[in-house]
């Protein structure tokens, strides 16, 4: 059960990147110079960066930090996952800066996204 759920959150994950694939030029989703935040249900989850990249870059690395109140989606909880831009506050610098400063509680999870974005659909 547990295997299936951790599918779950990676096709989830994935889905979620890809929804940023345009029809022509593909174009990531989450902007580097803002701090993203994960929400369910209203109550912050989680938190992402995404080191600075080239503008039509395709091959990229996000970081994901998942709170230990975050709910895997499956029979037992299907609930709405927010990703929620703070253009208030301060960015993450770089990958050292967020790994340094991310709550990170016991029982947090930490997930490493390898993106691959494409403009059309493997055949």
């Amino acid at each position: 059960m547990k295997t299936m759920l951790k599918f779950v959150v990676a096709a989830v994950l994935c889905a979620v990147v890809l929804m940023g694939v345009m029809s022509r030029v593909a174009k990531a989703q989450f902007d580097p110079e803002v701090k993203i935040y994960l929400y369910e249900n209203g109550v912050r989850v989680g938190e992402i960066y995404v080191p600075d990249r080239a503008p039509e870059q395709t091959e990229y690395v996000e970081h994901w930090v998942l709170y230990p109140n975050y709910m895997y989606p499956g029979p037992q909880y299907i609930g709405t996952l927010d990703i929620v831009p703070s253009p208030t506050e301060r960015p993450y610098a770089s990958e050292s800066d967020f790994f340094s400063h991310v709550p990170f509680a016991k029982g947090s999870k930490y997930i490493r996204v390898t993106c691959q974005e494409y403009s059309t659909l493997p055949r």
